[in-house]
């Protein structure tokens, strides 16, 4: 299901959240903020519809509507105690439809929060329908939380411009780290892949779409969507295998057959050497290794100089 939330900001501001259902019908969501210093009881919401024709055929079924009125550009007010006569309506002029919550007058229900479901007897109903039209609060018992709430408000205001068509998902590519030695090399057939800091087995398992794990492939690697799996070099030295599930293979030579590029590190100094990858959707994020100086106990093969083999 689709939806969008928005606030329509006044004195009070209330929060709306409208969701397309399945049924081709739309479930609007008001709840009324406390973030001005004053709440109120939602009254009744006027709304414009992007196709006037809808009009003809709507239902509005909600436990707190009480009354309806449609009629294209000609509602003002649900009954003689719901309306929206005053400014809002010389600003937008008269709205297509009216849907009052609950019994009119000061403290009858204190309604903050409810829903209604808008639908059609022919029409499959859509997020398109109410963009970027006008929109309309009545709200009585207004005051402070706890106060006397004697004041009553309307409100009105503009929809957002919703997205045409499903939004598609925002896959963000997060940075890594991991930690080895300089005498690192390349793994045998038989080592899959080095693990990341805090083991983690692949660059992608931090990595998200929206509010969820990532759960495509690596697109690139340093730019270039022909380097997955191939030996490509760092920032600052060494080279790295990555693949398109995200695992990694780490060599501190940066030549096959070469000497580790870090030799010149003492026991315990650090370097560090980067490597970019892309997901899908082009969101990059860093791989960071960082290289410890180990001892060669006196002249070892990788300090001096000596060969390291890729496998």
């Amino acid at each position: 299901m689709t939806s969008e939330t928005f606030i329509l900001y006044g004195d009070v501001n209330v929060e709306f959240t409208i969701t397309e259902l399945a049924d081709g019908s739309l479930q609007f969501d008001l709840k009324v903020l406390d973030d001005t210093g004053s709440i109120g009881d939602l009254n009744a919401f006027f709304f414009d519809l992007a196709d006037d024709s809808l009009t003809h055929g709507m239902t509005i079924t909600g436990s707190d509507v009480t009354d309806t009125v449609l009629k294209v550009d000609g509602v003002t007010k649900v009954d003689n105690y719901t309306n929206m006569n005053g400014e809002v309506i010389k600003e937008l002029g008269k709205f297509d439809a009216g849907v009052q919550f609950g019994t009119q007058g000061i403290g009858q229900d204190d309604i903050r929060e409810t829903s209604f479901i808008l639908s059609h007897n022919t029409a499959n109903l859509s997020l398109q329908d109410l963009s970027m039209q006008d929109i309309g609060v009545r709200l009585t018992s207004v005051g402070a939380e706890g106060g006397s709430r004697d004041g009553s408000l309307k409100i009105g205001g503009e929809v957002p411009d919703f997205p045409d068509g499903p939004v598609e998902p925002v896959n963000v590519a997060i940075d890594d780290t991991m930690t080895v030695s300089e005498v690192e090399t390349f793994n045998p057939p038989f080592v899959p892949f080095d693990y990341l800091s805090d083991f983690a087995e692949s660059i992608l398992e931090n990595d998200q779409t929206d509010e969820f794990i990532y759960a495509g492939d690596v697109t690139a690697v340093n730019g270039d969507a022909n380097a997955i799996g191939d030996i490509v070099l760092g920032s600052n030295g060494g080279a790295i295998k990555i693949f398109a599930d995200g695992t990694v293979d780490f060599s501190a030579a940066s030549s096959e057959f070469g000497p580790s590029d870090f030799a010149y590190l003492n026991d315990g100094e650090t370097a560090q050497t980067a490597f970019e990858y892309t997901i899908e959707g082009g969101s990059t994020a860093t791989l960071t290794v960082t290289v410890t100086g180990i001892s060669d106990g006196g002249g070892g093969p990788i300090d001096d100089g000596g060969p390291i083999d890729f496998g």
